[in-house]
């Protein structure tokens, strides 16, 4: 199986993330730990930084009241230097990651700063490494707002560079595509069931993250690969056996709203009376089996809303995705049960230590015996997956 794309991530000074030292990923993993560990604040590090490069530093921090809401608060912050509106500080919220896709390689790490008052806050420094084909090209913003441009003929889109402003990322004009396509999932079914307005002037329709628009999704699914959308209901009828039929719906009086209807037996049920669980599946299903899915897949407490033998079938078709190489799945869980259909290799374990959210992998070859007798889900009820008791 070739490598997964989102090879490592790290967060530093991002809510309750001092610094989450560099994460490895799998084509799977699964982040466990208590509430308030600190596994949602890495997921929400790794929205926020695919945010800032696709949309911008203030639409990325709007979602969190502004940058001095979102800066880690346990470290005190001292001025290292300033110039102009421009101030240097001793601990910058910044991100780091390494993504690859065959010979397409892309490392960058990014500073985000808040300026000399607190009107103001800028990306600090950029610097993207990319290698393709053995050509490497790279560009750094420094300290000063300076653009740098070196090697594989990059020099042409200088202007370019010089002309961004300070929430622009310089990743934007090279690599928006590779981040535009992740996709984060906090599903909210009472959303998803509601008519929705048509999403008429898109190119393509990227699921939403609370999936409110999971009936157009299916449509455009539907429009694209007949085949892979008669495969999606065949899988729903699986945990969903009575379900003879599901449609998106487009209603004109409704003002082109899209909505889902099933139907069962010899009757229609609206999306607005389906079960929780249901719609959860469904958009869940849609995204693995999309015949354009996304790259990158992260599902907040997957299990929420599913049923043993639902969340058996969403691993099985997880599994099906990543051994594929089309999407790359990260997912938050507290079930024992999934915990227990999955390998000790796909968890990582986040914990507080001296109030710090710390992010490693348990011990695989000192819980070789207990992993004998005993899956990871009863490993983690046990508390054997702990740092303190392995």
């Amino acid at each position: 199986m070739k490598t997964p794309p989102l090879r490592s991530f790290r967060s530093e000074n991002f809510k309750a993330i001092c610094d989450s030292g560099t994460i490895k990923f799998g084509w799977l993993t699964a982040l466990i730990g208590n509430n308030g560990s600190g596994k949602s604040s890495l997921i929400e590090a790794l929205e926020t930084f695919r945010d800032v490069v696709v949309d911008g530093l203030d639409p990325a921090m709007r979602r969190w009241r502004g940058f001095e809401h979102a800066i880690n608060k346990s470290r005190e912050q001292k001025l290292l230097s300033r110039e102009g509106k421009r101030a240097c500080f001793s601990h910058p919220m910044s991100f780091r990651f390494h993504w690859q896709n065959g010979n397409f390689d892309l490392r960058g790490q990014q500073t985000i700063a808040q300026g000399s008052s607190e009107d103001s806050v800028f990306i600090q420094e950029e610097k993207l490494t990319q290698r393709r084909s053995g050509v490497v090209q790279q560009r750094t913003r420094n300290d000063r707002g300076e653009i740098i441009v070196s090697g594989g003929g990059e020099h042409l889109r200088r202007l370019d560079l010089e002309a961004l402003g300070d929430g622009e990322s310089l990743f934007h004009s090279f690599s928006r595509d590779v981040f535009e396509r992740w996709r984060f999932l906090m599903l909210n079914p009472e959303n998803m069931g509601r008519p929705q307005p048509q999403q008429r002037a898109a190119s393509a329709i990227q699921l939403a993250k609370d999936g409110a628009n999971v009936a157009e999704y299916l449509q455009e699914m539907r429009d694209t690969d007949v085949k892979a959308f008669d495969g999606l209901l065949d899988a729903m009828r699986y945990v969903l056996p009575y379900a003879r039929d599901l449609q998106p719906t487009l209603a004109h009086v409704l003002g082109r709203q899209f909505y889902l209807r099933m139907k069962e037996q010899s009757f229609d049920v609206p999306g607005w009376l389906l079960s929780t669980g249901t719609l959860r599946i469904v958009a869940i299903l849609a995204c693995l089996r999309h015949p354009k899915p996304p790259p990158l897949l992260v599902i907040e407490e997957i299990e929420n809303g599913l049923d043993p033998r639902t969340l058996h079938l969403v691993v099985e078709e997880i599994r099906a995705a990543t051994a594929a190489g089309t999407t790359q799945v990260i997912l938050t869980t507290h079930s024992p049960y999934l915990l227990d259909l999955l390998d000790l290799s796909h968890i990582v374990v986040v914990e507080r230590d001296e109030g710090q959210p710390v992010f490693r992998r348990p011990d695989v070859k000192q819980l070789a015996e207990w992993s004998k007798s005993f899956a990871p889900g009863r490993l983690y009820t046990m508390g054997r997956l702990t740092r303190e008791n392995q």
